[in-house]
């Protein structure tokens, strides 16, 4: 009875644990869908109102975003659609739901479509989580796939932008960049046109919504790469399949229309930086140590389990496994880009927020790690590893939650690093009054 328990829970844990985090979700975004849709959120969402409802991109209000405006005195939003076109079914959804009942369509955030971006966020998380289970699989056993979906879902901020900011980006890029990481050794197996077009299609919408997640596309050239014969082969079969490469980069252009429409729209320019003053101001002096350590956002800090990525791709490197080679390189040039943004820490966030859709291509040196964990020979150390396991799981759930119930963001120069937010941080690990 208990090793059939154990086998329906390695086999079903995805949709438990679906289920079983909606309490959360309900809790920390559904009771509140004006926040889903808030400051970033909004500015991601706000596409579909302007056109569906409104009919007139100009016409958008600025709600709680910070107003960029044009030469008219008209708002421009500064963050891109990609992410409406996930938000757009359920969106009609409610939609329909309030001509029904006879709410004005001119209400452009109503609750109806808080809810409806909280679901559209959870189920897209879950998901990408699927595709994770789905390239884990061939490679790891139940158990250790099933460890490192959890790690994934819960030893980072995934958990935070899932069930608290679902309006924001990261889940939804997190869901391609799982697929990414699932279609791509399709890809190379087989450089059908199916596969050439889904590839583009994931890296152009991937690149819409963040342009710094350009790095999709080293990933991408440089998978399956260990050694100089890897990669002139490589090269040899780019070269033999152009053709299909040149209609693929066509294709992922093609995501970018939109995007391109309404800067005309609105500024009379077809490519336009639309974050103005904002930039890389420390690319000589990047931020690395902050982005990494630091309280105020440091991915180490609030998500402790990440270092299963460099552990794993060191151990990989060694071994060839786990696309070593290509996913160091993908982490040091991410990390190296977000150190240099004028804001390192990505502003009012829990945890580094830019790594969350990076989590994905992360499972597989975390999957590496937690392997040898489950089998150590030692029952001690096995045992010993496994509560730590068990442990910082907690912490990054319970760190999300005491963010939402203790004053915040926590963002600013009060949150730079110090050894009392630190002190701080672990002295309420065990204060549960956000549950009340």
């Amino acid at each position: 009875m208990k090793q059939k328990t154990s086998d329906f829970l390695k086999r079903y844990y995805l949709p438990i644990l679906m289920v079983a985090f909606l309490p959360f979700l309900q809790q920390r975004s559904l009771k509140n869908p004006r926040g889903v849709i808030w400051s970033d959120g909004e500015g991601y969402f706000v596409y579909l109102p302007g056109v569906l409802t409104l009919g007139n991109v100009h016409a958008i209000p600025p709600g709680s975003m910070w107003p960029i405006l044009n030469e008219k005195g008209e708002m421009v939003v500064k963050y891109t659609c990609g992410v409406a076109f996930f938000n757009l079914p359920l969106f009609l959804v409610a939609r329909a739901q309030n001509d029904l009942r006879g709410i004005d369509r001119n209400d452009l955030y109503h609750n109806s479509y808080g809810r409806a971006v909280a679901w559209t966020g959870y189920l897209i998380t879950f998901l990408g989580l699927f595709f994770l289970q789905k390239i884990l699989l061939p490679h790891f056993s139940r158990r250790v796939t099933a460890y490192t979906v959890l790690t994934v879902f819960l030893g980072t901020n995934l958990f935070h932008y899932a069930t608290k900011e679902p309006g924001m980006s990261h889940v939804y890029s997190f869901f391609l960049f799982a697929f990414l990481l699932w279609h791509t050794p399709r890809f190379w197996e087989n450089l059908s046109w199916k596969n050439a077009l889904l590839l583009a299609s994931a890296i152009g919408w991937i690149v819409l919504i963040r342009p710094t997640n350009i790095l999709a596309v080293l990933f991408v050239a440089f998978y399956g790469i260990y050694s100089w014969a890897d990669l002139r082969s490589r090269v040899v079969l780019l070269w033999q399949n152009i053709p299909k490469l040149v209609v693929a980069a066509v294709v992922a252009m093609l995501f970018f229309i939109p995007q391109m429409w309404y800067w005309y729209e609105m500024t009379g320019h077809w490519m336009r930086y639309s974050y103005t003053d904002e930039g890389f101001i420390f690319w000589k002096a990047p931020k690395i140590a902050e982005v990494l350590f630091d309280s105020q956002n440091g991915l180490f800090v609030y998500s402790p389990l990440a270092l299963l990525i460099p552990v794993g791709l060191v151990w990989g490197w060694r071994d060839h496994r786990v696309q070593a080679p290509v996913l160091a390189a993908v982490f040091l040039l991410a990390t190296y880009i977000f150190a240099s943004w004028w804001a390192w820490w990505f502003g009012g966030a829990f945890g580094h927020r830019s790594y969350v859709e990076l989590f994905a291509l992360g499972a597989l040196p975390m999957a590496f790690v937690l392997e040898k964990m489950v089998n150590t020979p030692s029952v001690l150390l096995r045992g010993v590893l496994t509560a730590l396991w068990v442990f910082f799981l907690y912490y990054s759930v319970q760190t999300s939650m005491l963010y939402t119930y203790l004053p915040g963001p926590w963002d600013g120069p009060e949150w730079r690093w110090n050894f009392e937010k630190v002190v701080w941080i672990w002295g309420h690990l065990l204060d549960w009054g956000w549950m009340k």
